[in-house]
C-alpha cells in the first residue's frame, strides 16, 4: 500500500519569513514588494466549502517587486532533502522569471533547505530543467547561488545580494 505524504504547508515557514520580510522592505520604503496570489474560483455562487473551488488560471511566481528601479521577481522552494528536484519548478513559472530577467528585471529562486536550515539566492539563469540530473544540491548552490542568512528579527537580506 502506498503511503500518503501530504505536501500541504510545506513551505509555510519561508512563506512566513518572506512575508515578513516583503512588509519590513515595504514599510521602511527600501523597497515595494507583494505576494502573488492564486486565481481561485468557485463552483456555486456563495459557497464557502473549499472542495467546491477550483484554480481558475496558473499563477506565475511567488513575488514581485521594485527596487532600486529595477523589476524584480521571484519563486520560493522549500525541501526536507538535501537537493531541490526539479519536478518542484513548474515549466510556466521557470519561463516567467527567463523572460523577466531577459528583459532586463532580476529573476531568481530562494530555495531554502529545511533539515539543514540553509537558504540560498539562485538566480534563474543557473537552473537547467534540461539538465540530465534533475535536481540541485546542497553542493551545486554553494557553487553558483548566494547563501543568505536570517537577520534580526526575523528578516531576510536577500536585497544585499543583488
Amino acid at each position: 500500500m502506498k503511503e500518503y505524504v501530504s505536501y500541504k504547508n510545506r513551505g509555510m515557514l519561508l512563506e512566513e519569513l518572506i512575508n515578513k520580510t516583503i512588509n519590513f522592505y515595504n514599510q521602511e520604503q527600501i523597497g515595494y514588494f507583494a505576494k502573488n496570489h492564486l486565481n481561485v474560483k468557485f463552483q456555486k455562487e456563495n459557497c464557502k466549502n473549499f472542495s467546491n473551488a477550483f484554480i481558475k488560471n496558473k499563477s506565475t511566481v511567488d513575488y514581485y517587486g521594485i527596487y532600486q528601479g529595477k523589476y524584480i521577481t521571484f519563486e520560493a522552494k522549500s525541501t526536507e532533502k538535501d537537493y531541490l528536484s526539479f519536478t518542484n519548478i513548474k515549466k510556466h513559472q521557470h519561463d516567467h522569471l527567463q523572460l523577466i530577467k531577459k528583459l532586463g528585471g532580476i529573476a531568481f529562486y530562494l530555495i531554502f533547505f529545511k533539515n539543514h536550515s540553509l537558504l540560498y539566492r539562485v538566480d534563474v539563469d543557473q537552473i537547467n530543467l534540461n539538465n540530465k540530473k534533475r535536481n540541485m544540491s546542497i553542493q551545486d548552490l554553494e557553487k553558483v547561488a548566494v547563501k543568505l542568512d536570517v537577520i534580526f528579527p526575523g528578516i531576510i537580506d536577500f536585497l544585499d545580494s543583488i
